[in-house]
């Protein structure tokens, strides 16, 4: 693969994820991979592994890209997600600001982010496994 901008990058990554395509998208992520806002997430297979929590929780869900910006090595994607919970039939909203910065190699390798929430707060009714 050649090397993506880092908005491409971040891009192509949650595409692949909402496609369902993890093989492509940990193609994109860094091994040493870690995010500073997610104590949980402390590495790719602990993403993919809220990726996968998301997945099981909600339905009906729809992903909407607002902003991407970069500087650097650095990219943020500014996204709405919302759908509903397949146990308790709420509506689950959320907007998130995510930032990444890209390894030298091209891989995502670190992130934060900030997560407002309209109405039930997804990140306390999934199960990780």
């Amino acid at each position: 693969m050649s090397l993506l901008s880092p908005k491409e990058a971040v891009v192509l990554m949650y595409e692949s994820v909402a496609a369902g395509d993890y093989d492509k998208a940990r193609s994109l992520m860094h091994p040493e991979y870690h995010s500073h806002t997610q104590p949980h997430e402390t590495s790719v297979d602990a993403f993919f592994k809220e990726m996968d929590a998301v997945k099981r929780t909600m339905t009906a869900t729809r992903r909407e890209t607002i902003l991407t910006m970069e500087e650097g090595a650095m990219a943020v994607i500014l996204q709405r997600v919302e759908g509903i919970h397949k146990d308790t039939g709420d509506k689950i909203a959320y907007r998130s600001a995510d930032f990444f910065r890209i390894a030298e190699d091209g891989r995502i390798k670190e992130h934060w982010d900030a997560v407002t929430f309209d109405g039930s707060d997804l990140f306390d009714t999934i199960e990780p496994n």
